[in-house]
């Protein structure tokens, strides 16, 4: 609004005023909206013109990088003229390859702006924040560290960039681990978790937007052995802890946790998401009772058996028997488990039938004895990671430190074979396997006994499925697997009433 003028007293009457001086054209300063929505700059020397703010570049024809302006924009004077001038924020999604975050600085020259070098902030990064402070801009973003993958993020970082040379400098000012930070947001209300009567383990299931934590709570005993295992897109971690005692961190970057508990208490599963989008993830917790063999096996389940297996679903293996006995391959992920890795060994040495075992580092770590068992027992063994990490999109040097540190432990007892948790691979993981001796092994048919469906349906999918040369994957670990051992007693003895016999798939 116009200031109104001073009161004056009254005086003398006041000589006539000066006329004042015909106006002047001056330069019109200031960039609108329109004027960046037809932007026109220069990326890796290929011009790109926005058209209501938007880009297409095709690429010999081959590809098309589209260009789409954000609404966040931040003004500031960048050269020292005493003008605005405007720092645009535009995405650049490339065919195949990512999602590129540009800052593009645009000098305010009074003529719609002239663009200047852009600046990559990085490729599918979040960015939280940009402003303007004496000539730099600072951008506040979350990213992740080189080894990493695409869909994790994991660090926020502030950068502090100059504009004002020929070519833009970027300095780092700050790098913070994304799980030691505070999460925006009211907190996911805990769910407790209560097990079945007589049960040793239960599994929840649930989807989790980026940087929410999810708590569940259970009561457990101290000396008890406590399994947690994560199904979920890398990216969602678990933390473990019984008021300000922290077992595993959420910072330690861990899918399955697997201890003797310290204390008795109510404890607290956290499942924290640095995943870059909502992830769906199944949490499976057990706790062993105290007294507990490691050995005891169920009882078969009363059923009955077809005369005959009906046709197997899906192509037809090339692993069929030479000697016109068919062969079925029995094979275990995600052990070994202290009670059900045994229970399995019982159930396959009364039908007398080898398998192999696909197993997790960092349990054979801590149950080498029952590995043995495994090996002393006729069975083989092969790699499962690590962790149980997904090994798509993961980075060369994270794949040889899963795959390779698990080969390295397992050493001569180990086969070369790799089975990719989730059967999850992207066009590297082949190629990887085979630098490093290993060939990747995938099944043809799984009863999902990961669900925990009934023993009656886990058996009868193994028969059903049942042809020359199949290979079955089955479960050891990771959960609860009673069902699992109950299902698989029933079906072997059915399958070897109809001339099956089961051997190992890697030796």
């Amino acid at each position: 609004p116009p200031t109104p003028a001073p009161a004056t007293a009254p005086g003398p009457a006041e000589e006539p005023p000066v006329p004042a001086p015909a106006p002047v054209a001056v330069e019109q300063w200031g960039l609108e909206w329109e004027d960046l929505e037809n932007l026109e700059f220069e990326v890796d020397g290929e011009a790109v013109r926005l058209l209501d703010g938007q880009a297409a570049v095709s690429s010999a024809g081959a590809s098309e990088d589209r260009y789409t302006l954000q609404n966040r924009v931040t003004q500031g004077d960048l050269n020292g003229d005493g003008h605005d001038d405007v720092v645009a924020h535009i995405v650049m999604a490339s065919a195949g390859t990512g999602v590129f975050h540009l800052l593009v600085p645009v000098i305010d020259d009074g003529q719609g702006g002239a663009a200047r070098h852009p600046v990559l902030l990085g490729d599918r990064v979040v960015v939280e924040g940009i402003e303007v402070h004496d000539a730099m801009v600072e951008v506040s973003m979350l990213d992740r560290t080189p080894e990493e993958s695409f869909t994790v993020i994991s660090l926020r970082k502030t950068l502090a960039i100059d504009f004002s040379g020929p070519v833009p400098s970027v300095l780092v000012r700050r790098s913070e681990p994304l799980v030691s930070l505070p999460q925006p947001g009211p907190e996911l209300a805990a769910v407790d978790i209560r097990f079945d009567p007589g049960a040793i383990g239960a599994i929840v299931a649930g989807s989790i937007e980026f940087r929410q934590r999810q708590a569940y709570t259970v009561h457990i005993a101290e000396g008890q052995v406590f399994t947690a295992t994560l199904d979920a897109p890398l990216g969602l971690w678990l933390e473990v802890r019984l008021g300000d005692h922290v077992l595993v961190s959420g910072s330690q970057k861990r899918q399955q946790v697997q201890a003797e508990l310290p204390a008795t208490g109510l404890w607290e599963v956290e499942v924290i998401s640095t995943h870059a989008e909502p992830a769906p993830y199944r949490l499976s917790i057990e706790a062993l009772p105290f007294g507990v063999s490691p050995t005891p096996v169920p009882q078969p389940l009363p059923s009955g058996t077809p005369d005959e297996p009906a046709p197997a679903a899906g192509a037809v293996s090339d692993r069929s028997s030479q000697d016109g006995v068919p062969v079925i391959y029995l094979t275990f992920d995600d052990g070994p488990h202290p009670v059900h890795t045994p229970q399995v060994l019982e159930v396959l040495a009364r039908h007398s039938a080898k398998a192999t075992f696909f197993v997790v580092g960092s349990l054979v770590e801590t149950y080498p004895r029952t590995v043995q068992r495994i090996v002393d027992e006729g069975h083989t063994l092969a790699n499962h990671t690590w962790n149980h990490e997904n090994l798509a999109g993961l980075p060369r040097e994270a794949f040889d430190d899963t795959v390779g540190r698990t080969q390295a432990l397992l050493g001569s007892r180990g086969t070369d074979c790799l089975r990719p948790p989730y059967g999850s691979t992207d066009a590297f993981t082949r190629e990887w396997a085979a630098e490093l001796g290993l060939e990747v092994q995938t099944w043809d048919f799984s009863p999902e006994d990961w669900l925990q469906p009934p023993a009656e349906e886990i058996a009868q999918g193994l028969i059903d499925n049942a042809r020359d040369g199949a290979v079955f994957l089955l479960h050891d670990g990771g959960g609860p697997r009673t069902q699992t051992v109950l299902g698989l007693d029933t079906a072997l003895q059915a399958l070897t009433d109809l001339g099956y016999r089961f051997e190992p798939l890697c030796v």
